[in-house]
């Protein structure tokens, strides 16, 4: 999926830091920093706590724990002012580290061994380890084979895909991210700086929604033919990422947001959630007239429709064995203000 001689070049640290900042919950942003929380057998035995991040102070004085919960460990992270809390056995540490070392293997993929340690971590969640956000529980972690052959389907080899988020003033644009994919991995990334001399930044930024084919046109030049492309302004961005569900439908709808190329799963996937925005908001106001008992019939029959669906591979994420636009519905909390 990545390759291991990947070719990073051309980055706008600008870019690069500004997308890095829309991938991070706001509270990270505000709050940048993370304790690790040791205990000795039990939560309420504390052994240390480490502080680390922007300002860390390093080791501070051991606070008994309230709880396991995530509202106690909520509240434990406002009280030591960060933004993220583990906690962890410490005897857990070291058979982390040896069931985890035991299985890597030096030629292994970074999603792959990203997915190994995110499995055995999962394995003590809420056990022996635990954390706030609690981020093992949400997140799914399958094996890497889904995960290639999931990629392989979605993104023919020998193309490229982009995205670019363009400042609301429309002066430049905000971040960028370019990536070519050979062999199955993703063999080169870069952001605009790579295309800059053929497509000016300031002057595609000017008018972005009508010239973005020239990019389009450039990255095929310099990388392989676009398989997909995305475009769209950044407060845009935030209404469909913070926004009600139907937020990107509305966008769309809108002209908001261009995907140039849109590969035909893409197509499906966003002709689906225009259908069930439409359909969302017509249900809701009809359910409101019809009995309880009709109303929970509707939803088990939706709700039978949709595992169809997946179960028969037609769903783009079949092979995965969970859907992200699911995860990140469970996920977008994080990322309101």
């Amino acid at each position: 999926m990545i390759s291991p001689e990947l070719e990073l070049s051309d980055i706008d640290a600008r870019h690069w830091c500004n997308g890095w900042r829309l991938l991070v919950p706001p509270r990270v942003l505000d709050r940048p920093r993370w304790a690790l929380v040791i205990v000795d057998g039990t939560p309420d035995r504390v052994l240390k706590v480490i502080v680390a991040g922007e300002g860390a102070r390093g080791t501070v004085d051991p606070q008994p724990l309230p709880g396991t919960t995530s509202k106690a460990l909520e509240a434990y992270a406002k009280q030591l002012g960060v933004s993220a809390v583990i906690v962890i056995d410490r005897a857990l540490i070291a058979e982390l580290s040896a069931e985890i070392e035991a299985v890597l293997r030096i030629d292994q993929d970074g999603a792959a061994q990203a997915m190994t340690a995110l499995r055995a971590l999962k394995k003590h969640a809420g056990r022996r380890i635990w954390t706030e956000p609690a981020l093992l529980d949400l997140l799914p972690a399958p094996s890497f084979e889904p995960i290639q052959r999931t990629f392989d389907l979605l993104v023919p080899d020998r193309s490229s895909m982009l995205a670019y988020v363009i400042e609301d003033d429309r002066k430049r644009v905000h971040t960028s991210i370019i990536a070519a994919k050979h062999d199955g991995d993703v063999t080169r990334a870069a952001t605009h700086r790579a295309i800059a001399d053929l497509v000016s930044e300031t002057t595609f930024a000017r008018d972005w929604d009508k010239g973005y084919k020239r990019v389009l046109d450039a990255v095929e030049e310099r990388f392989a033919k676009p398989a997909i492309g995305i475009f769209v302004e950044r407060a845009t961005l935030m209404k469909i990422v913070t926004g009600p569900s139907d937020q990107l439908a509305r966008e769309l709808d809108a002209k908001r947001i261009v995907i140039d190329p849109a590969p035909a799963w893409l197509l499906g996937l966003l002709g689906g959630a225009a259908v069930a925005a439409m359909a969302g908001r017509a249900a809701n106001a009809l359910a409101q007239m019809l009995p309880q008992s009709t109303r929970t019939r509707a939803s088990a029959l939706a709700q039978r429709a949709q595992t169809v669906l997946k179960d028969s591979g037609a769903h783009p994420f079949a092979l995965l064995g969970f859907d992200p636009i699911e995860l990140w519905s469970r996920l977008r909390h994080h990322y309101r203000p």
